[in-house]
């Protein structure tokens, strides 16, 4: 076989160049793989499931998307090397948040801790959920604002369900006040805007709502996300997790415009599929995605978010370690 002509040589050493930089620069982004947590926003459809991955081995599962989302995020998980989850959070017994979470616990993968919002539910999917509790001999323990955690270097602060709660599943959804280091993440699950309120008037709890990353409420839904909750978060990156084709409408349009003018980015699961987000404890990127055409290496951004799409059928997709998503680093703040 003969030679490459010059020309097609120095393209081609270029090129590896270009790529060996770029997959450089991209690891020294993300820190010293010794001290960084990942938050992986799993893309399960229409549901939540989201998974924090320290690198001293702590993880903690919230919630696990619907039913047919659950052998996904269980593949998922062990393709990306996990060997047991330290805590597992169900944020309220919804089938769109608990269903996956029934796959999760058939599987071989250990749960040492579940924190669940106290309530009973009466779905089939619900008692699945509890039968999967019970065969582990695992007992849920009620969370309750107020109380803080430490999961290994993780410092975790319950902002709801507040004492006594609602007796509503989505307003009685367990919220999350996650810190590593000065990066502060909110996981809000279902609630609405009258929970929103209650944080709001507690100052302790309305401190601890404040965020660098924010999970939306209720996937974008129209009763959640009010500005006087989103001005006292302050989020500099909102993540909607949403189904492409839902017969709710979302995320709604005027959560979306009261997002822009809280001056948060917006990222969304069914449009940038499952969303990856590093820290070292001072600053936060969001994983891009590189498609490397020789002799160029090119990143993927994301489109814009669009109207709320009004098809009634929703499908998950299936999962993957590499989607597209924007480079975005930002730097922690109060």
């Amino acid at each position: 076989m003969g030679r490459l002509p010059t020309s097609n040589r120095t393209i081609l050493a270029i090129s590896l160049l270009l790529v060996a930089a770029t997959l450089l620069l991209s690891s020294l982004a993300y820190g010293s793989p010794a001290d960084t947590l990942q938050v992986t926003y799993l893309d399960v459809g229409q549901g939540d499931s989201i998974w924090l991955h320290a690198t001293d081995g702590t993880d903690v599962l919230i919630d696990g998307g619907p039913v047919a989302a659950g052998p996904s995020v269980v593949a998922y998980l062990q393709d990306q090397g996990l060997d047991d989850i330290e805590v597992l959070v169900l944020t309220h017994g919804d089938a769109d948040h608990v269903g996956g979470l029934i796959a999760v616990l058939r599987s071989t993968i250990p749960v040492d801790q579940v924190l669940y919002n106290g309530l009973d539910h009466t779905t089939a999917t619900y008692a699945s959920f509890l039968a999967e509790l019970q065969t582990r001999g695992l007992t849920p323990v009620p969370a309750q604002a107020g109380q803080t955690y430490a999961w290994g270097p993780l410092d975790a602060t319950v902002l709801n369900p507040q004492v006594p709660g609602t007796g509503d599943q989505n307003e009685d959804s367990v919220v999350l006040a996650v810190a590593y280091g000065a990066v502060r993440w909110l996981f809000t699950g279902d609630i609405g805007s009258a929970t929103e309120q209650t944080i709001l008037l507690s100052d302790t709890l309305r401190a601890g709502a404040a965020a660098d990353v924010l999970k939306v409420a209720h996937h974008g839904s129209r009763y959640s996300s009010s500005a006087p909750f989103l001005a006292a978060v302050g989020a500099e990156l909102a993540v909607i997790c949403v189904g492409a084709d839902n017969p709710y409408g979302h995320p709604a349009a005027e959560t979306l415009a009261r997002l822009q003018a809280a001056g948060a980015r917006i990222m969304r699961t069914d449009h940038n599929g499952t969303i990856i987000i590093h820290t070292e404890g001072q600053t936060f990127q969001v994983e891009p995605h590189y498609w490397v055409f020789l002799p160029l290496v090119a990143r993927q951004w994301p489109p814009l978010p669009d109207a709320p799409v009004q098809d009634p059928s929703a499908t998950p997709r299936p999962l993957s370690a590499a989607t597209p998503s924007a480079a975005t680093t930002a730097t922690a703040g109060p």
